[in-house]
Parts: C-alpha cells; structure tokens; sequence
C-alpha cells in the first residue's frame, strides 16, 4: 500500500499489464490481449516467462495469483467482482458482470503486479545492503539467450533505491547523490521554496483522483446532513491553492472530475457558484439553527498526514469552520478521527472508481439508495442502465455531502536532466526501467 512499496513491486514483479512512462497500458507478463463484449470479456496471452525460482511462468498460477491480489485489495477494486480462470497453459479470462472498458487500467496498477514464493518476473530482481535496495536487470529480460554472467550488466541499467523523509531526499537530490525523488505530496510542497532546485528540477503529474475530506463521525451532529453541507460550503477551495502557492491547481466542489462514462457532466453543489462570503453566511445559520436545537458543537477531530502542506491545510480549515463558530483538533491518520484525507489516485477512469470509495462500505457517511444504484451498475446488462444507475448515485453522493471535495491529487517528483525517459503520468507511476530513451 505505501507508495515505496509499489514502486519496489512494480519493478521486481509484474502483472498482466503495465503503464509505459506516459501512463498508457503496456504489455507485460501479457504479450497481447483483446477485449469483448463491449469490456466485460479480457482475454490475455501470455508471453513465455520465468519466475524467480525458474519455473515456467503457467496461465494457471497467474489466475490463481490474480485473484488472490484482487481479493487484498477490494478499494482498487471499486465493488467489482471479477471472474479470472486459465483457458489454457498460456491464456487467461477475466469477465466483469458488467462491461467496463477501463478496467484494464486497474490491471496495470502495481498493486495487482504477481509474486510468487521467491519473488516476481522482473524486470529487475535485487538486494539489500545497508538499508539500500539494488537492483539489476532480470537476465531474461535483457538477453533470452544469455545468462546474468554471459551478458555485461551496464551501470545504467541498474537502480537503487533508498526511502527517507522529504527535506533529507530533497537535500540528497540537491547535492547530486541522487537521480530521482518519487512519492512528492501536498504535504511536502513548502519544502520546495527552500532549497536552490531548478524550474526544471520539479515535476508534476495531472492525477486525476480524490483529495478532499471525508466524514466519518458518527455523533449527531454529523449525521445532520444540513451540517455536512455546511461544512463543504465553508471551505475557501480557492485560498487553499494560495496558501500552498499552486497556481493553476484544479480545485473541486464535486467528486467526479469529468464526465466519463456518465451520461451526462457530473452535479454540482447549488452553492458552488456562491461568492465565498455568500456561502459562509448560509453556513453560519445553518450551524446557528443546529446549536439552538442540540447545544454546542463537538469539536471536529481532522485526520490529516504529517507535514508542512497538512499543518497549512489544518490551519485552513481552522480558520474556515472557525468563522462558523467550530473549532478542530488535529489527530494522526490512525487515530480516532470525525473528518479524514483523502488523497488518491483514480484506481481506472470510471465514475464508478470515485462513487465506489465514498460508498457505505468504506466507513463514510453515505446515502443507502445510491449503494444500491452502485451495486446495480456492477451488474448493469447495457450500458444505458449503468450509466442511469451512475448517474443517479452520483447525484445522491453530492447531495448527501459525506465527502467534502477540495481538488485533484497532487503529486510530483524531482527529475535530473539525464533521466530523458521520464515523463509525466496521469497514473503518477514511474517505471525504473524507463527512465532512459533506451529502455531494458
């Protein structure tokens, strides 16, 4: 689950498919595949592969391996329940019960990549040594033909990887000890200004995905759905992206980003358009009427990550519930929380990704009727119907205000010149043996 960890996964094992740098689908354990039935039928050829032990790398294993990832990982899997079965030695299906043709996006996330007992099929295998991972080039994918010993390893074509905090990474980066820093975040975007890094130095990725607030408190007061949208309104969205100096940073009041497989652009809050002070008045008597009723306001427990982006984010939302007079407490994302983060990138590009994560299932306060339409637009027969069925969740997510969007995900890296394979992905994967025009 930790980013280092999939990064370390992604290139030590694969799964059916990959993202290439640019974040598109690639071949990996599969050499081809096709689609049918409109997406509800993937059917994959495997290329001739060993795993790290030696053994042949069978349809059989892999199925048996697949659906033991995609059971440890039913949020990536967004309530899906596919079937996987081997048709022969080198062929494998996956039916949906619905038709989903961005599902072979989720196949290429490095969550879903395949280990067996001794390890994965590459395109590196390593060791560790003094807390550092090195890794080096798996000799079959280098040279089928060749062993480790027969064919010269070049030093360009080998990695190592070490993890640490931010400011110590950046600083290693600074001084030219390292090549490339992945996993940057909100939270570490104020660390930026500090060191003497190059415009061309830092690297953003356009992550579609969910980063807003989600509430899971469950005393009275957030259970009154009038408060919850009152606590969406009284966030200034816009003065958040000033305080984290992000120019251009998209920011939401919805969920979903985009159409997608909707039928339609996604709802909007009737107050998104409100000027800031419009929206905060209406907030104020919202919470005024709720205290008259039921006595003082709890204080809000917020979950938010370590870091100078979350301390500034947290003094933001101080400042905007403040206004309606609440006040916060901040705890540590383990910690009994009423409002948490979320920030995630978009498993596979379908509205039912984002629904699926702010459903009942994962602990939000949410609305039973659009769990239902969710559940049917799983097994929808047409795409007419599931896109009906989304649709209508959809609008009820919003409505019910169990999520508080702020924007998209923000993720970046710092990239030396010399890496002239890396690229900016929608996915916010980087593959380590990409990082050069001439690949492995």
């Amino acid at each position: 689950m930790s980013q280092a960890g999939q990064v370390v996964l992604g290139a030590t094992a694969q799964g059916l498919v990959s993202f290439d740098a640019q974040g598109d689908v690639a071949p990996a354990l599969a050499e081809s595949w096709i689609v049918a039935d409109g997406g509800q039928s993937y059917i994959f050829r495997l290329r001739r592969a060993k795993w790290a032990n030696g053994a042949t790398v069978k349809a059989e294993t892999v199925a048996r391996l697949l659906e033991q990832r995609m059971r440890a990982s039913p949020d990536l899997l967004a309530g899906l329940r596919p079937n996987v079965r081997a048709m022969t030695d080198r062929v494998i299906e996956i039916r949906l019960e619905t038709a989903l043709p961005a599902f072979i996006q989720l196949l290429a996330q490095p969550r879903l990549a395949l280990l067996e007992k001794k390890g994965g099929t590459g395109p590196y295998e390593g060791d560790i040594r003094l807390r550092r991972l090195y890794l080096h080039p798996v000799p079959e994918i280098i040279e089928a033909d060749k062993t480790a010993e027969e064919r010269e390893i070049l030093p360009i074509e080998r990695r190592t990887l070490q993890t640490g905090r931010a400011a110590i990474a950046m600083a290693r980066f600074q001084n030219g000890q390292s090549d490339l820093l992945l996993g940057g975040g909100f939270q570490d975007l104020l660390l930026i200004p500090a060191t003497r890094l190059g415009a061309n130095d830092v690297r953003a990725d356009p992550t579609p995905g969910l980063f807003g607030l989600a509430i899971i408190g469950k005393s009275s007061f957030f259970a009154d759905k009038s408060v919850r949208d009152a606590l969406a309104r009284a966030v200034d969205r816009a003065q958040l992206a000033r305080d984290l100096n992000l120019q251009g940073w998209t920011t939401a009041t919805t969920p979903v980003p985009a159409q997608l497989d909707l039928s339609g652009p996604p709802s909007v809050p009737d107050w998104s358009a409100a000027p800031v002070e419009t929206r905060y008045a209406a907030a104020r008597a919202t919470i005024a009427r709720w205290s008259a009723a039921n006595g003082a306001p709890p204080i809000l427990r917020v979950a938010l990550p370590s870091g100078a982006g979350a301390t500034l984010l947290f003094y933001r939302l101080a400042a905007d519930f403040g206004r309606l007079g609440l006040r916060i407490d901040r705890v540590a994302m383990d910690e009994a929380a009423d409002i948490k983060l979320i920030d995630e990138i978009a498993g596979f590009d379908s509205a039912l990704w984002y629904l699926a994560r702010l459903d009942c299932d994962m602990g939000l306060a949410c609305d039973e009727s659009a769990s239902a339409l969710l559940d049917r637009a799983r097994t929808a027969e047409n795409p007419d119907q599931q896109s009906a069925d989304l649709v209508e969740a959809e609008r009820l997510i919003v409505a019910n205000a169990g999520y508080i969007p702020l924007g998209m995900p923000i993720r970046w890296s710092l990239v030396s010149r010399r890496l002239t394979g890396y690229a900016p992905s929608p996915r916010g994967v980087h593959p380590l043996n990409r990082l050069f025009k001439a690949t492995n």
